[in-house]
């Protein structure tokens, strides 16, 4: 009868988890597009802002010169400007839609490593986090960065214990990406490429 019990349970706290997991996603949305664009502009979000006005070519010229980061965020800034404006609101809703998308990643890579329950806990520290809300509320690329990295230990999860072909170059574009657009991100993916290595040594 115990185990019988503990059986339901685990099963009811399984079905409610997509639920959880979507209640944490918009609390994440409430709390890093409340007041998004409040205040102004500080100088590095300046910076942006007067980045993405140039064009394409300008812009990856100038790059070089007045950041110290790959261009990719602010090639996907650049578009984005294009869409939902150059004001503070538009430009940081890039980083506060990016830190939302975090919060089901961070979950399914937990799940993946550990369990259900530890992907609802990801999940809630994630959405909870006071430092990924404030970076939510950037236009810099710090969130986008949180995100691609979460992709690439997703990636990584996965691959870890099912190394296929496909799955490994999906870890491989995450990780790509996430260099592409913050060179901090080697201290994440530095790590699981020598897990990957070791494991397909073990492999062969």
């Amino acid at each position: 009868l115990e185990v019988s019990a503990t059986a339901r349970r685990a099963r009811a706290f399984a079905g409610a988890a997509p639920a959880l997991l979507v209640g944490l996603t918009v609390l994440a949305a409430a709390l890093r597009f409340a007041r998004i664009g409040h205040q102004g502009f500080w100088f590095d979000e300046a910076n942006t802002a007067l980045l993405v006005h140039f064009s394409p070519g300008k812009m990856l010229g100038l790059i070089p010169q007045t950041e110290s980061t790959p261009p990719l965020y602010y090639c996907v800034a650049w578009v984005w400007a294009r869409v939902f404006g150059y004001g503070e609101a538009g430009l940081r809703s890039l980083s506060a839609v990016a830190g939302v998308l975090t919060v089901p990643v961070a979950y399914a890579a937990a799940k993946e490593l550990i369990s259900q329950r530890a992907g609802l806990i990801a999940a809630a520290l994630t959405a909870c986090n006071p430092f990924l809300i404030w970076y939510s509320q950037e236009a810099r690329s710090y969130e986008l960065l949180v995100l691609l990295t979460a992709l690439a230990l997703l990636a990584f999860a996965h691959a870890r214990s099912h190394p296929r072909p496909w799955i490994l170059a999906a870890w491989v574009l995450a990780s790509g990406l996430a260099l592409a657009t913050h060179y901090y991100a080697l201290l994440a993916i530095v790590p699981q490429a020598i897990w990957l290595l070791a494991v397909h040594r073990r492999m062969r």
